[in-house]
Order: structure tokens, then sequence, then C-alpha cells
């Protein structure tokens, strides 16, 4: 059926409309879009500040130390951070990171976020130490000597392949050991020097590390690891003899410096 003039005025009407208010308003960009800004550009304030805060800006200077702005290392990280997180200032912080370095104002502040860094590294290292209890130190260069030799026999073990068609469990056993004698030597070591080879290698160590102390609590005790070493001892004492080379004596080493412990 047709439709009526009433319902054609109509129609046309709220076509008409439709048409005033879509060419009417105003295009707006994306939220996200960037505009890029000239190479000459001035970097905002909280955007410089934004940057020095970065997690890994703060880790890089902290490692560069005095003069960290000057290091190239530095340099690239806020860069990358930059690019990250403020594309549109990509090209004005490439022109200006390399004028921090003789800026006393920027320096400074970025003295401050790399030694807020430091003061929370430390912290933490206070608290891991807290929680560990520590034996003499000439026991624990012994512990940690017992844990890289286990660490490195269990390596060799595992390197034989064919060892898993002749002697199956200990193929298993030296997997276990290895495990075992890294995760011990954490404890004998100190928190600093974890922090520097967890910053080298970029491996979870300290995260590992407190994974141990909420799951295997004993580990943070002497008496604890004492017994651990003595276990780990008798693991390799299961497969010696009295013409192995290794497993007998790398035995003995570590149930004696279990026996130091307790």
């Amino acid at each position: 059926p047709g439709l009526g003039a009433g319902s054609v005025e109509a129609l046309g009407a709220a076509c008409r409309a439709a048409a005033m208010f879509s060419f009417g308003k105003k295009k707006t960009p994306a939220v996200d879009e960037a505009v890029p800004l000239p190479a000459n550009a001035q970097l905002p304030a909280d955007v410089t500040e934004h940057l020095l805060k970065d997690p890994r800006v703060r880790q890089s200077m902290q490692v560069a130390g005095a003069n960290a702005l000057a290091d190239p290392a530095v340099q690239a990280q806020i860069l990358s951070a930059c690019k990250e997180n403020f594309p549109q200032y990509a090209a004005a912080a490439k022109d200006q990171v390399g004028k921090w370095a003789h800026d006393p104002a920027v320096q400074a502040k970025a003295k401050h976020m790399a030694g807020k860094a430091l003061e929370y590294a430390g912290n933490a290292g206070e608290l891991v130490m807290k929680q560990i209890e520590q034996g003499p130190a000439g026991v624990r260069v012994l512990a940690f000597i017992a844990s890289v030799a286990s660490a490195g026999w269990a390596v060799m073990s595992l390197i034989d392949i064919l060892g898993v068609l002749g002697h199956t469990i200990l193929y298993l056993v030296a997997g276990y050991q290895l495990i075992f004698s890294l995760s011990t030597a954490l404890f004998e070591l100190k928190p600093e020097w974890i922090q520097m080879v967890e910053d080298k290698t970029a491996l979870p160590i300290s995260k590992y590390q407190d994974m141990l102390l909420e799951n295997a609590k004993f580990l943070s005790w002497v008496g604890g690891r004492g017994m651990f070493y003595i276990f780990q001892g008798t693991l390799w004492l299961a497969f010696a003899s009295f013409t192995d080379l290794i497993n007998l004596p790398l035995g003995l080493f570590l149930a004696f410096v279990g026996v130091l412990h307790v």
C-alpha cells in the first residue's frame, strides 16, 4: 500500500534532520590517536617525571651510577619507555634526552629517582636477611661450595643422555639434585649478590626465593638447611661405591656440611 501524504512529509522531515545532525557534528579524533610533535618540542614536566619514574629506567640509572643520564644504555631505556607510553613525544625525546645529562634540574630529579630505587632494593635485601637464619661465615662458604659442586655434577650427569638407558633412576636423581643444590645455594648468598645476578640475567631469582620462603620455610632455618644438605648427600651416596671418585666424596661432603649446620 502507498504512503499517505502526511507519512511522506514526516519521513522527509526526519531524513533532513538526520542529515543536518550528521553534517553539523564535529568529528573528534580517537582517544588513542597520537599526533607526533616536532623534534625540537619541549617535553612537558609531567612526561619527563613519568619517564624517570619508569621502573626499567630507574633500574638502568641505578646500574649506571654517577652521571647516569649520560650513559647510552640509560638513554636508550628512556627512549624505549617514551615510545611505549608517549609515542607522540618520541621524536622530541630523542632530541631532549641527550641534553638532560647537562641539565642540573633533570639530573637532580634522576638522582632522586635512582636513590629511591637503591633505598628500596636495600630495604628489600634487609627484609630477606631478617627472614633467613644465617650460620657462621665459614660454614656458609663450605655450604655454597658444596651446592655448586653438587649442581655441577648434576649437570654433568644430565649431559650424559645415554645414562637414561643404563641408569634411569640416577638420571632422575641428578635432575632433582640440580634443583635442590641451586635452591640451597641461594640461601648462602648475600641479597645484593642475588640482585646483581638478577639484574644481569633478567632471571626472576628473587621471586623464586620468595616462593621458597613461603612454601619451604625450613630452608630459612640453619637446622632445616642442615637436614636438607644431609638429605642431598644421602641421594648421591645411594649411588656411590668405594671405587666411585665423585658420588662418594660429594655425598660425604654434603652430609658433613649438613652436620655443621645442625
